[in-house]
């Protein structure tokens, strides 16, 4: 298995996981504070929200301006491209602890091991 199918499989049951437990009021937030229906920090839901919204929109538009459909690896990377993205700016203005950064830069390498699958199989649709 590669390693972006690896990551990819770790995060899909790491998303799990929040999902069951949330339903169970205990809250995960990246990458495993557990806390019994704790608020999860400002930054870290507002970077996920953000993430979201922006992946929409991106989507939307490259439909609108006639733009062929996009495989599901490229619409994961753009929505980390967004995290990256927000989180950084988030955690700068919120002035989290920079112990903290480390969840971005592991993002950023995430990035990079999906740009560099797509970049390998260009023609693959990575469905």
């Amino acid at each position: 298995m590669s390693i972006s199918k690896m990551l990819l499989v770790l995060l899909a049951i790491w998303c799990a996981l929040v999902i069951i437990l949330g339903l169970f009021k205990l809250q995960i937030f990246f990458p495993f504070n557990i806390a019994d229906a704790e608020p999860i920090p400002y930054h870290r839901w507002q970077t996920v929200r953000f993430s979201a919204f922006a992946t929409i929109i991106y989507l939307i538009i490259r439909y609108l301006i006639g733009g062929r459909p996009e495989g599901a690896l490229l619409v994961i990377s753009v929505f980390f491209r967004f995290l990256v993205l927000f989180g950084a700016i988030l955690m700068w203005q919120a002035d989290v602890d920079s112990s903290e950064g480390w969840v971005v830069a592991f993002f950023i390498f995430v990035n990079f091991v999906l740009y560099k699958e797509m970049k390998e199989n260009p023609r693959q649709r990575h469905w």
